[in-house]
C-alpha cells in the first residue's frame, strides 16, 4: 500500500483511469470537485461546483460524464465547461446520484439516494446517449459501487446499508434479471462502498469505516484483505500500465478532530498492486 496523492478531500470517490492520456480523475463529492492526478504526480481541480458531484465516467470522446446533485452533466474536458445538463431526478434536496459506471453499450447507469434517513428510495437510473433516463431498478437504501462481468452479462452492484453486493443478469436492453445477493460483507469491518472486478472475476470492495478492502472471488468467497492506513477507504479502479495498479480514493468526511488526529492523511489517494489486473471500464458513448 502506497500514498500516491496528498489530497484531504472530503469525501473522495469514483476514480476513473484515463489510458490514452494516463490521467486518474476522481471526485470530492461534499466538495463538489471534479480532480485529476497528473502523470508528475500534481492534484488539479478540473471543475468545481456548488453541487454536489457523486458519479464520474470517461466518454468515447475524451470527455467527462458526471452527476451534479440528481441531475446528470457533461464536462468538455478541453474547455473545462459543461456542454450537456439533465434536469433533475428527483426535487428533493436530500437526494443526489451516488456511484455509477457505464454498461457494455455505453450507457450510464448510476445510483439515486437520500442522504436523509434510509428508507429503501433508492434506485439506479440508466442514461442513453442523449441522456434520457430510465429506472432499472428500485427499492435500495443506499446504492453505491456499480461494475460488469467482463462478458457484460452480469452487473454487480452495492446497497451500503444493507452490507451487501448483489448481481443480476444485465440484457442487451439493460434490462435486469432477478437480483440475487452475491455477498453480504461482515458487520465489523463497515459498509461495502465502492467495487471494480480484476480479470479472474475478483470483485474489489472498499469498506467505508472498516479500513481494508477485501476481494472475493467469482464464487463469492473471501480471498483477500488488504489493510488501509485510514478508516474510511471510498472507491477503487484498476489504472496504470496495464490495469495493474488499484487505486483507492478516501475519506475524511464526518470524522472528529480525535480521529482525524490518529489518520491525518484520511481523504488521499493510494494504491495497491493487487496479483491480477483488473478488467477495463466501459466508456459512455456520446
Amino acid at each position: 500500500m502506497r500514498k500516491i496523492a496528498h489530497v484531504r478531500a472530503d469525501l473522495g470517490e469514483s476514480p476513473v483511469w484515463d489510458a490514452r492520456e494516463g490521467l486518474l480523475y476522481f471526485v470530492d463529492i461534499s466538495g463538489g470537485k471534479i480532480n485529476v492526478l497528473r502523470p508528475q504526480g500534481q492534484v488539479e481541480t478540473v471543475h468545481k461546483s456548488a453541487a454536489r458531484i457523486g458519479a464520474l465516467e470517461l466518454t468515447d470522446k475524451g470527455n467527462l460524464i458526471f452527476t451534479k446533485d440528481a441531475s446528470v452533466a457533461m464536462l468538455d474536458v478541453k474547455t473545462g465547461e459543461v456542454c450537456r445538463h439533465t434536469a433533475a431526478a428527483h426535487d428533493g434536496a436530500s437526494y443526489r446520484f451516488n456511484d455509477g459506471a457505464c454498461d457494455p453499450l455505453g450507457r450510464f447507469v448510476t445510483g439515486l439516494m437520500d442522504e436523509g434517513p434510509s428508507r429503501k428510495t433508492g434506485a439506479l437510473y440508466r442514461y442513453d446517449s442523449a441522456l434520457n433516463a430510465q429506472v432499472i431498478h428500485r427499492g435500495l437504501a443506499l446504492p453505491n459501487g456499480l461494475a460488469w462481468s467482463e462478458d457484460g452479462r452480469t452487473l454487480f452492484f452495492v446497497d451500503s446499508v444493507a452490507r451487501s453486493i448483489f448481481l443480476a443478469a444485465y440484457s442487451a436492453d439493460g434490462v435486469l434479471g432477478a437480483v440475487t445477493l452475491f455477498v453480504e460483507t461482515p458487520a465489523e469491518l463497515g459498509r461495502p462502498d465502492g467495487i471494480a472486478l480484476d480479470r479472474a472475476g475478483g470483485l474489489w470492495v472498499c469498506q467505508f469505516n472498516g479500513g481494508c478492502l477485501l476481494r472475493y472471488d467469482r464464487n463469492g468467497r473471501l480471498s483477500d484483505r488488504v489493510a488501509m492506513p485510514v478508516p474510511r477507504p471510498t472507491s477503487c479502479c484498476f489504472g496504470g500500465d496495464g490495469l495493474d495498479t488499484l487505486f483507492i480514493t478516501t475519506a475524511r468526511f464526518a470524522m472528529t478532530p480525535l480521529e482525524l488526529g490518529d489518520y491525518p492523511e484520511a481523504g488521499d489517494l493510494y494504491a495497491i498492486r493487487p496479483e491480477v489486473a483488473g478488467s477495463p471500464r466501459h466508456l459512455f458513448k456520446e
